[in-house]
């Protein structure tokens, strides 16, 4: 392991200490991870989205980046969606689709950009996260919600999720300039302060509910398969269409989109996984097995596409 690979494993230690505490209050303290799934979904992730989007500098190509990002995801996940619809009847196929549009492009992403690229890289990680972000509060809140549902109610499910009303508010309040009261935004930063740690423990408390380990090789061989080779040729194809035709962005977001679409599974699967009880555990080790494979992975894979 070199010292870039070493860097980043020692930034992600609190991650795994994270998964560690979240393990013991499922197994030996017995804590729901449906509930705690829920208080994670449903408040600390919009209050996440509300606080990114009401204070990012949204205007030209900063703007046009997470909605690239956002445009993207939708496109991989619904062309994912079919394919692990043959494989795969009981839910597994959202959970599937949902996870190869996505990463952990936060909690993993922002500190693999600043080792891998640099503090420049910054204001453009956020952005692409935000992408991601307002892909998993909408359309694929609604990917997950028709494993329970059809069209119709699935759409009304995502109607009513309070992650995707943040979404929009939170861009409202920024391009209007509507200044918040103090107190809503320290309400709002602690809120979303709390949304990485419970994201972590969540994963912890899914392997806590396994009684052995049972791989599901089929799941983590495609999910494995659309976000470390499907993810990263769609923002290679992605970079190349801008370089040439679009003109659209500097070089430091093209390593950016090539970092961030080397990431991780995002832990948030793993939430949904647990809320609708699509076995949460065989998602929980897929989640944890991509974090540790991505360690290794992501210099090699952008030392090769670079």
């Amino acid at each position: 392991m070199n010292g870039v690979d070493a860097s980043l494993a020692v930034r992600l230690v609190p991650l795994y200490l994270l998964v560690a505490i979240g393990f013991a209050l499922g197994r030996y303290l017995e804590v729901n991870a449906r509930e705690i799934g829920k208080l994670a979904l449903f408040v600390l992730s919009p209050a996440v989205v509300f606080k990114g989007f009401s204070s990012a500098r949204l205007d030209g190509a900063m703007l046009a980046l997470p909605l690239a990002v956002f445009g993207l995801a939708c496109l991989v996940a619904w062309a994912a969606l079919p394919l692990a619809g043959r494989l795969w009847r009981d839910g597994r196929e959202r959970i599937a689709a949902f996870t190869a549009a996505t990463g952990n492009t936060g909690f993993f992403g922002i500190p693999a950009c600043l080792a891998l690229i640099g503090p420049d890289s910054l204001p453009y990680v956020v952005l692409v996260s935000f992408g991601a972000t307002a892909y998993e509060n909408s359309m694929g809140f609604f990917v997950v919600s028709r494993s329970e549902s059809g069209f119709r109610p699935a759409l009304m499910r995502v109607l009513k999720y309070p992650g995707l009303h943040a979404c929009w508010l939170g861009v409202t309040v920024n391009l209007a300039g509507i200044g918040l009261p103090a107190a809503v935004t320290q309400t709002v930063d602690l809120l979303a302060g709390g949304f990485s740690a419970v994201g972590m423990m969540i994963v912890g408390l899914g392997l806590a509910g396994l009684t052995r380990l049972r791989l599901d090789l089929g799941f983590i061989a495609f999910a494995f398969a659309w976000k470390f080779l499907v993810w990263p040729l769609v923002a290679v194809a992605f970079i190349a269409l801008d370089r040439a035709w679009l003109h659209a962005f500097p070089a430091v977001a093209h390593q950016v989109l090539l970092v961030e679409s080397l990431v991780p599974m995002a832990a948030v699967t793993v939430v949904h996984a647990a809320l609708r009880n699509i076995h949460p555990d065989r998602a929980a080790v897929a989640v944890a097995a991509s974090t540790l494979f991505a360690l290794l992975w992501l210099p090699a894979g952008l030392s090769l596409l670079r």
